[in-house]
């Protein structure tokens, strides 16, 4: 199992993700933890912004795991939006 330490950039004028240390070596179970961590803290952050849809994200991540971001897709209306890196270091 590899550990890894994740960084979260800003969202706006904050940094409202706090770090996350997560052990895990399955990405879409990886994926799905940081973004259930993740999204109590960008949901208050994207309804001030007017962007409350966007809490409705995933996370994806680079191959080689050093680098991720949130990802918001609305396919019916052909839109999305990337937004809130993060910065992914192994233990």
């Amino acid at each position: 199992m590899t550990t890894y330490r994740i960084e979260f950039g800003h969202l706006g004028d904050t940094r409202p993700v706090p770090d996350l240390t997560l052990t895990c070596d399955d990405p879409t179970a990886f994926a799905r933890a940081v973004t259930e961590h993740a999204i109590p803290y960008l949901r208050p952050v994207l309804t001030e912004m007017g962007r409350p849809e966007m809490a409705d994200c995933i996370f994806q991540m680079n191959r080689k795991r050093t680098a991720g971001q949130f990802l918001w897709l609305d396919l019916a209306a052909g839109r999305g939006a990337r937004f809130c890196g993060a910065r992914l270091t192994t233990l």
